[in-house]
């Protein structure tokens, strides 16, 4: 096994774990088992957002990408022009395995400083061990969904872009201000993917992008029993049964959708018996499934990391709605309210979003694509880094855009009413 297929597999073992977790913290969502320092950021306000909807923590809207939030700022940025601290350590708190090493060496070699790494498993987890200083690092990786809790909490601090150049130069414009942070304040975007569906040509006779609807293909799928897959995600799963049925509010907190999409989901058990797992990238490169509900970087790391001696992986495919009809996401870096080197933290938020640094830890460690202007489908096929039958993985500047889909934070009634459903599926009660 190379050592990029050693990382990789532990990397997604992590992720699967994450998953897990995450299901089993969240049905404790709000319980005495979570540290009480931490109980005021897991609690929501009574503010409502601006649609009259839901409320968010501390009263900050809930973003959606119609809804763009500008979100308080509680101290000024640090001050341009300061030298980057050198010396002792540079602690990154991230995911096992979501950064390369490699490339954390080098930062810490031109910076003079040991890199140090600390890791979480759930993003429940990395928001409670910040809120009960359990940890103190310099800077970290969060997901849009978790921002309110942490400007909330005041566990990070506001960006300087001056020392982050890497942004304007070279991230799409829509992630420049996204929706979740509108005024630009604590974040820089780390990766992208969305959400669709995988499967293998030489096994899967269906023109499956030429159907009335794609979706479709997994309730008419009884002849591939023993070889489908459905994403192990509470939000995933359930948002495969809206979009089957043509719903589009994957933020949805009305029972009797997520009634129907639990329906449809267990209505899949007898017509096809799928696999409820993570594990496609590698799955769907060895023949072990044939049709699978995946992520895009999944794909390609399927491509990259995964296929049998000899395969050229023309068979695999990948379809995704598109913009407004499918699921599209992205991670973030902030910096840390602990941090001692916040020059230095800026300095690496500029440094992952280089141009070199951010192709090479996609391409060689996560096979999930940064929203760099440099990475194209056109570049990469034309480069013979992927396929043209895997062209459809790669994102566009605007598929994350205002009129995009993004699963994001629900209140604790809508939390609990997804939880319960999907727990019913996965059981398969």
């Amino acid at each position: 096994m190379s050592d990029h297929e050693f990382e990789r597999r532990r990397l997604l073992a992590h992720l699967q774990s994450e998953r897990i977790a995450r299901r089993k913290l969240l049905k404790a969502f709000g319980s005495a088992s979570l540290a009480a320092a931490a109980l005021p950021l897991l609690t929501r306000g009574v503010l409502a957002d601006e649609a009259g909807k839901q409320p968010g923590p501390g009263g900050i809207s809930l973003a959606r990408p119609n809804h763009p939030v500008t979100l308080p700022v509680f101290e000024d940025p640090i001050k341009s022009g300061l030298a980057p601290e050198t010396g002792g350590t540079f602690k990154i708190w991230n995911y096992q395995d979501y950064f390369d090493k490699k490339l954390m060496a080098e930062f810490g070699k031109k910076y003079n400083v040991n890199v140090e790494l600390s890791t979480f498993d759930t993003q429940d987890q990395s928001i409670t061990r910040l809120a009960t200083h359990a940890v103190t690092p310099d800077v970290l990786e969060i997901t849009p969904d978790r921002l309110d809790q942490a400007v909330a909490g005041r566990l990070i601090k506001p960006i300087n872009f001056d020392y982050v150049p890497n942004l304007k130069a070279n991230v799409w414009p829509s992630l420049q201000k996204p929706f979740y942070d509108a005024g630009a304040s604590y974040t820089v975007p780390y990766v992208v993917y969305n959400t669709g569906i995988g499967w293998r040509d030489d096994k899967v006779t269906e023109d499956i992008p030429n159907l009335a609807n794609p979706w479709s293909i997994f309730w008419n799928a009884k002849k591939y029993t023993g070889y489908v897959g459905v994403l192990d995600d509470t939000r995933e799963a359930l948002t495969m049964g809206l979009l089957y049925r043509q719903f589009y509010d994957i933020n949805t907190e009305d029972p009797a959708a997520i009634d129907q999409a639990l329906a449809d989901l267990k209505a899949l058990i007898p017509i096809c018996n799928p696999k409820i797992n993570i594990t496609m990238y590698q799955t769907l490169a060895t023949g072990e499934s044939w049709l699978h509900h995946s992520w895009s970087g999944d794909l390609l790391a399927a491509y990259f990391a995964y296929l049998p001696p000899g395969d050229n992986g023309s068979h695999l495919r990948y379809w995704w709605a598109g913009r407004g009809k499918g699921p599209s996401q992205n991670d973030c870096w902030a910096i840390c309210s602990t941090t001692t080197k916040p020059v230095l933290a800026h300095l690496w938020l500029n440094y992952l979003l280089e141009e070199g640094v951010a192709y090479n830890n996609f391409v060689n460690f996560t096979g999930y694509q940064p929203p760099q202007n440099s990475i194209t489908a056109d570049s990469l096929i034309a480069k013979k880094v992927i396929p043209e039958n895997l062209r459809s993985t790669v994102l566009k500047s605007e598929d994350i855009g205002p009129d995009s889909l993004q699963e994001m934070t629900l209140t604790p009634t809508g939390q609990a009413l997804w939880q319960k459903a999907y727990a019913r599926f996965n059981s398969g009660a």
